[in-house]
C-alpha cells in the first residue's frame, strides 16, 4: 500500500518512508522490544498477526522484514541486523548490488490467521463493569 504520507527516516541514510507492505506473521511478544530496536519502520500487529515494513522502496521492505525474521528467530542480534541492513542498502544505492535479502522473502511466509486474540480480562462473558 502506497501511503499518502511521507515519514522522514534517517536509518541507514535520510529518506522518506511511504510504501507499506505487510504479511501474516505470528508475533512473539517477548521479541517485540528487539524488533523495534532493530528498525523503527517495522510495524507489529500482534492481535491481527501481521508484521509490516514501511520504507521508500520494495527492496528495502523485503530487507527489513527478512532481518526482522532473523532477529525474531534468534539468527541475528539487533546490532548485527542493523549493520547488515545498512551495508546492504549502501551497496544497493551506491553500486546497484542486491543480495538475496532484497529480492524476496528468505523464509516461508505463513498463510492465514496468525493473530493472538489475547484473553478476556475477568470472568468470561463479563465486561468487568458489572455491579
Amino acid at each position: 500500500m502506497l501511503v499518502n504520507e511521507e515519514i522522514p527516516h534517517d536509518f541507514p541514510m535520510p529518506h522518506k518512508d511511504a510504501l507499506y507492505q505487510a504479511i501474516d506473521y505470528k508475533i512473539d511478544p517477548d521479541k517485540a522490544d528487539e524488533l523495534l530496536q532493530y528498525d523503527g519502520s517495522i510495524i507489529l500487529e500482534r492481535t491481527k498477526g501481521e508484521i509490516a515494513a514501511r520504507c521508500d522502496k520494495e527492496d528495502a521492505n523485503f530487507l527489513a522484514i527478512n532481518l526482522a525474521n532473523d532477529v525474531a528467530t534468534g539468527r541475528r542480534s539487533v546490532e548485527d541486523a542493523r549493520k547488515f541492513y545498512a551495508d546492504s542498502m549502501m551497496a544497493f544505492m551506491k553500486q546497484n548490488k542486491k543480495n538475496e535479502y532484497l529480492e524476496g522473502f528468505r523464509f516461508e511466509v505463513a498463510k492465514g490467521d496468525q493473530g493472538d486474540r489475547d484473553k478476556p480480562f475477568g470472568p468470561v462473558g463479563t465486561t468487568g463493569r458489572e455491579k
